[in-house]
């Protein structure tokens, strides 16, 4: 019974660091998994459920994420004429760096065109953590190999 006791708080320690630092994914199928998330809210229109998915993973502070955010959904609605109705989304390809990062490159398909969706997660010993991501109109360099 005493064990119970002292394992306890080494398990809300756990629980905090995970929190402070961004829980990990543990391959990349999960960090795939995390990416969908995001670009399933985002093809509904829900922005702030962007953060509600992010924020367990997110290692940085709360402000960024919420600048992120709120950017986005900014952008956004400054986009929507132009861009259409988010139709869905489709992953182009994964890309690997030194098997210490991976980019995860995603099309979001709009009634009249896509917006180039990047992922970004960084491999600390056996785990990967979520690094961030950005779009933007750029299709072109889904063609090239410079990224």
């Amino acid at each position: 019974m005493t064990r119970r006791y002292v394992c306890l708080p080494g398990m809300l320690l756990l629980t905090m660091l995970a929190q402070a630092y961004g829980a990990t994914l543990k391959n990349a199928e999960e960090a795939k998994e995390l990416a969908e998330k995001v670009l399933a809210r985002v093809v509904v229109g829900d922005m702030e459920g962007i953060a509600t998915v992010v924020k367990p993973h997110w290692s940085f502070s709360e402000e960024e994420l919420e600048a992120l955010v709120t950017q986005t959904a900014q952008q956004r609605h400054l986009l929507a004429n132009r861009l259409g109705k988010s139709i869905g989304f489709t992953l182009v390809r994964r890309e690997v760096a030194a098997d210490i990062f991976l980019r995860l490159v995603y099309v979001e398909r709009c009634e009249n065109t896509g917006l180039r969706w990047l992922f970004t997660f960084y491999k600390v010993k056996d785990a990967w953590k979520f690094n961030g991501f950005a779009w933007d109109e750029e299709i072109a360099k889904l063609f090239s190999s410079s990224h």
